[in-house]
């Protein structure tokens, strides 16, 4: 098993806790093996992480979090920025971009009700091409995880998991199992698309050591 926090926020986007020289010590005392940093709208934010990964040999992804008009998208292997994808465009025109070029789309959290704005809700299912649905968020309620989770069956799509941290503590609570391990973001692009994947809430996530971690 390869497990991988698919959604995580740090300072570099502005909205988050995290710094991204503690990303690494964070998710290796969870247990993790990569974690995919998805900042919003901008895939260039993340841009230090090549280096951490470099210097630490811990594996992390990068790739971005778009809010369309319907609700948000995580954005995998297209290096987007908001001149590529500019903010508020249908969600399906968004995921059509990043199909051409070869990425993989997956919706985020789309049944959030505390999310400024609508959430993307039912309007799930008229979505095409999308690589998967963000099943279990671990900044959701039981409830709108497992709405997301029935509509991605319904969908024949693959569920994923990320814990969408904003703040140390919360990385690694939730994460997604690949079936092998997965140095590159292309790989983990065709594990996306042929569902080779499955949600899971990290047990092995403990809070409040000192750095904040898990662990």
């Amino acid at each position: 098993m390869f497990l991988v926090d698919m959604h995580v926020h740090t300072v570099l986007g502005g909205d988050s806790l995290i710094r991204p020289e503690e990303v690494t010590d964070c998710a290796r005392r969870a247990g993790l093996d990569a974690v995919c940093i998805t900042e919003h709208h901008s895939y260039d934010l993340s841009q230090p992480f090549d280096e951490i990964t470099r210097q630490t040999g811990f594996v992390v992804f990068r790739g971005l979090e778009y809010r369309a008009a319907e609700g948000h998208l995580l954005i995998y292997g297209v290096p987007a920025s908001r001149s590529d994808l500019p903010p508020g465009l249908p969600m399906q025109t968004a995921i059509d971009w990043v199909c051409v070029r070869g990425g993989a789309a997956a919706a985020a959290h789309p049944f959030q009700t505390t999310m400024a704005g609508t959430a993307l809700g039912n309007r799930l299912f008229e979505l095409k091409n999308l690589a998967g649905v963000e099943t279990f968020n671990a900044s959701l309620t039981d409830r709108e995880n497992r709405l997301a989770a029935d509509a991605a069956r319904k969908m024949g799509v693959c569920g994923i998991g990320g814990s969408d941290a904003h703040g140390p503590q919360v990385l690694g609570r939730a994460c997604t199992v690949f079936e092998r391990r997965l140095d590159t973001i292309s790989e983990l692009v065709a594990a996306l698309k042929n569902g080779k994947c499955r949600p899971r809430k990290n047990f092995q996530h403990r809070a409040g050591n000192q750095s904040g971690c898990a662990g």
